[in-house]
Order: C-alpha cells, then sequence, then structure tokens
C-alpha cells in the first residue's frame, strides 16, 4: 500500500524547526555530475583503504587453503566468536541496512520486523544445530540426500538454493550501488567496482577470508550503525523533534508502531519468509558446518540472533528519520546513504558508509562460499563424479572459478529488480516453498519417505512459481500456504508409501 501524502501546505517550509533542520542537515549530494562537496577525498580515501584491507585478507587467508575443505568450511575450526560473528555478518548486510532504511522511510518502524525475524530464525534454528554439525555435511542438499537415499531430490535442492543465493546476493549489489550512488558516483560502476573487490577477495581466500572479514565487519558496521543513528537524532534535537519533524511531511497509518499500517498480513510477509529460509539456508548452515563442533554451532546461532535482533532497529530508525529530513527523494533506496552524507561531518560519513560497506561485503562473501558449495559439492561431485577420487588442487582451482561465475550472474540480475528487499523475499520464497518441509519433516519425523519429500518439494515449487507470478492463494501469505500445504502432501504420501515392516508397526 502506497504511504500518504501530506497537503504540499504541510510540507516543510518556514516552520521553526525546518529552520533548525537546514542549520544542522546539509542539503544532500548530486546524485551525478555535480561538484563534490568539502571532504569528499576524505571519505574516498577511507573506502579505498577499506577496499584494499579486504583484498589483504583475502589474500593472506589463502595461506591455509590447502584444500577444498579449507576453502568451503574454513577446515570446520570456528569458535563460538568466529563462528557468532560470522553468521551475524550473513544477515546484517546491505538487504538489513539499505533495505530496512528504506521500507522504514515508506512504512515506518514495522521495517523492522525483517530484521527481528532474522534473530528469530537464527535462534529457533539452534534446535537443530547441534545435531546437523555433528553429521559432518557439506550442505543441506547433503542431508536430504543421506537421508533419504536420494541424489535427484538433493540436486533439485541444491538448484533451489543456488538461485535463492543468487537473487540474495544481487541484493548486496543493489545496496552498494546506493552507497556509491550517495556519494555523487555513478552507481553502476561504484556497484562494479564493490563486487568485483568481494568476489576477488573470496574466490582468493574462501570462508575463511570470508569468516575474517566478516569480524573485522561486524564490530565496524556495528559500530557505525548505531552511531550514524544516535548522532543523526541527536543532531535534530531528540527523538521527539524528529517525530515532529516526521510528522510535517505526512506518514502512513501507524508509522511509529510494530504493527505499522498494512496489517499483519504484512507482518507475515516481512517475517515468515525469513524465518523458514534461516531453518534451511546453505549460508547459514555453511557457519555451523564450520564450526568445532556441535555445540559451538548452537551456541553461535543463539548469540548471533540476540546481536541481530539488536542491531537492526537502527537502520529503521534511520530510514525513518531521513522521510522527515528528505521526504521527496525519487529513489527510496537512498534514504540512509542520503542521510548519512547530509547529516554527519565528511569523516564520520566516509567512516559510516565504510561501515555499511563493510555489512554488504560480509554478507556478499557469505552468499559466494554458501553458492559455490553447492555447484562443487552438490553437482560437481555428487551428481557429475560421484564416487571417483578428484584432484584436491583441481577442486580447489574450481570452486574459485565458480565463486567468480556466481559472482558475475549476480551483478546482473542486480539490475533488473530494483527492490532491495522484495528481491530477498521473492529469493526467500523460491527455497522455502520447496526445501522447508522435507527437510525439517525428515529431520524430525522417523517416518518420513523419500516419495514425500519429492511431492512436497514438487508441490511447494509450483505455489511459489505461481505467486511470484501474481497468483494469489485466498489472501494467504504464500509461505503460510505453500507450507501447509506440503506439509498435507509430504505427510500423506509419506504415510502411503511407508515399506511394510513400518507401517505394520
Amino acid at each position: 500500500m502506497a504511504f500518504m501524502r501530506a497537503p504540499a501546505s504541510r510540507r516543510p517550509g518556514g516552520t521553526a524547526l525546518n529552520t533548525m533542520r537546514a542549520a544542522k542537515i546539509k542539503k544532500p549530494l548530486p546524485r551525478h555530475g555535480g561538484r563534490a562537496p568539502p571532504g569528499m577525498s576524505m571519505i574516498l580515501v577511507v573506502l579505498i583503504v577499506y577496499f584494499l584491507l579486504m583484498l589483504g585478507v583475502g589474500i593472506w587467508a589463502n595461506r591455509f587453503n590447502n584444500d577444498v575443505d579449507d576453502f568451503l568450511l574454513a577446515g570446520r575450526r570456528l569458535g563460538i566468536v568466529f563462528a557468532s560473528f560470522a553468521l551475524a555478518a550473513t544477515y546484517f548486510g546491505g538487504g538489513f541496512v539499505i533495505g530496512i532504511g528504506q521500507m522504514a522511510y515508506e512504512k515506518g518502524l514495522v521495517a523492522w520486523w525483517n530484521g527481528i525475524a532474522g534473530g528469530l530464525g537464527l535462534i529457533l534454528v539452534a534446535l537443530v544445530a547441534c545435531r546437523m554439525r555433528d553429521m559432518a555435511l557439506y550442505t543441506v542438499p547433503d542431508f536430504l540426500s543421506k537421508r533419504f537415499g536420494s541424489t535427484g531430490l538433493a540436486t533439485v535442492a541444491s538448484v533451489l538454493s543456488l538461485v535463492a543465493l543468487v537473487g540474495i546476493l544481487a541484493g548486496q549489489v543493489s545496496a552498494a550501488r546506493n552507497v556509491f550512488a550517495a556519494l555523487g558516483m555513478d552507481p553502476v560502476i561504484g556497484g562494479f567496482v564493490a563486487a568485483v573487490i568481494f568476489v576477488v577477495y573470496t574466490s582468493i581466500g574462501g570462508l575463511w577470508a570470508a569468516t575474517l572479514t566478516d569480524f573485522i565487519q561486524m564490530i565496524i558496521a556495528g559500530i557505525g550503525c548505531v552511531a550514524a543513528a544516535l548522532i543523526v537524532i541527536n543532531n535534530t534535537g531528540g527523538w521527539e523533534a524528529t517525530q515532529a519533524m516526521i510528522d510535517q511531511v505526512g506518514t502512513p497509518e501507524n508509522f511509529y508502531g510494530m504493527m505499522g499500517g498494512d496489517g499483519f498480513s504484512f507482518i507475515l510477509w516481512l517475517t515468515l519468509p525469513l524465518i523458514l529460509y534461516t531453518f534451511i539456508g546453505q549460508d547459514v548452515y555453511q557457519r555451523i558446518f564450520a564450526s568445532k563442533d556441535g555445540r559451538t554451532a548452537r551456541n553461535s546461532c543463539i548469540l548471533a540472533g540476540v546481536i541481530i535482533i539488536g542491531i537492526t532497529i537502527f537502520p529503521a530508525l534511520m530510514g525513518m528519520s531521513a522521510r522527515g529530513m528528505f521526504p521527496d527523494l525519487p529513489d527510496t533506496g537512498m534514504a540512509v546513504p542520503t542521510l548519512i552524507m547530509s547529516a554527519l561531518s565528511p569523516v564520520v560519513a566516509g567512516l559510516v558508509l565504510a561501515a555499511i560497506m563493510a555489512a554488504i561485503m560480509s554478507t556478499a562473501a557469505s552468499i559466494l562460499t554458501a553458492a559455490t558449495s553447492h555447484v562443487i559439492n552438490d553437482v560437481y561431485r555428487e551428481v557429475l563424479h560421484k564416487g571417483k577420487e578428484l584432484d584436491p588442487k583441481r577442486l580447489l582451482m574450481l570452486s574459485r572459478v565458480w565463486t567468480l561465475i556466481i559472482g558475475v550472474l549476480a551483478i546482473g540480475l542486480s539490475f533488473l529488480v530494483p527492490q532491495i528487499v522484495k528481491l530477498l523475499l521473492m529469493s526467500y520464497t523460491l527455497y522455502t516453498s520447496g526445501v522447508f518441509i522435507p527437510v525439517v519433516g525428515g529431520f524430525f519425523w522417523k517416518k518420513a519417505t523419500r516419495q514425500g519429500a519429492v511431492a512436497a518439494m514438487a508441490t511447494g515449487t509450483v505455489i511459489a512459481v505461481a505467486a511470484i507470478g501474481g497468483v494469489s492463494f485466498f489472501g494467504i501469505p504464500t509461505e503460510i500456504f505453500s507450507g501447509l500445504v506440503c506439509l498435507v502432501v509430504f505427510t500423506a504420501v509419506s504415510l502411503a508409501t511407508q515399506p511394510a515392516g513400518q507401517a505394520q508397526a
């Protein structure tokens, strides 16, 4: 639902509040071709130094990559600190910083539910993290293959996961473009440069490089986003003054409430895809599989979930504040970057934008290594060369090549779907609709059969494709409808195909 606009007479003009705002908040930078403000060189220096640091980490981490296990799973040696920060960084990327800020600009505090969903998903996945880690798997489809004895089922699941991961990665590239647009640079060139950097350092250093940069980037991004939100609100005169400013431009219904103005179904749309995806997401489980043991995996999920819930309110506050300061942004995805560039000093703005780029790159690196795992483990090893002894050096080389290929695909996709959160949620929906019930049902229900899993996966995938194409299922959110239908199909077919001995039991 489009948000309401206030009449022109109520928009900022000559009030005392707007005079105060004008004195403290600089005008947003020109999008293209404008003269850069004083301090722009400092911001660019900060970003360049940061990019070079990340490349250096990738090159240094490569010394630990002796085989494909090191490249894809960091040697399964992550302790609770590295594992927790890696899991948190998987979600605290462009989708949560730029994307939540964009939605908060449009709809208010209800956007925070997307961040809460990520945190709750991580806390809930702790229920299965210990056992999944102890199985010493590589990917989520690995579980399906071992549980149901079906390589075909695992292959379809890996393809669906790969599609979702490329979509999520494209969302990070879109977020990077918005950061460079706020700097007055060409967003296409800026996004391309950022994408090339995180693709290169990930392809060189693998998951260990991604983990090291996750640790650095989560600290920078967390401090940067918290500081930026607090500085902006303080410079405006406190939250009450910020709220008064927002009210002057007109807001949608319940802009400051967690329920929002679009009803409970909208909250379900924001939360369910991400919670369900977390239970089966390869980018999440890759960090679980890389933990040194099951207990570490479980505790890391809980700690990471708490971090995500706490930190994602700050992008929402920035997006809401930007609505009052810049009510007529032509691209709402520019809300957070424009606010930062206009409200903070050049040095602080450079550091905060570097923090946002840190969040984007940490998530992107996580997605890249997860996607590569599907290609190398689920397709190359398990389908094309199943049962064969493969050259470790060749596998390592192929892992790097496919990391580059997947990165290029994501860059192209990012230009097709401009809405970041929409792109992320579409990706989650496609994957979760087909894979959630077979994985979770197979984990918790001993009587689940291969036929039930295949039927549920086929049903869920058809429902998801129809929903993305515009089909409505009686007004029920796709994830709920798909989950219920797939659960019925999964249960019925599994019971109907029980082996004779189990059926009698």
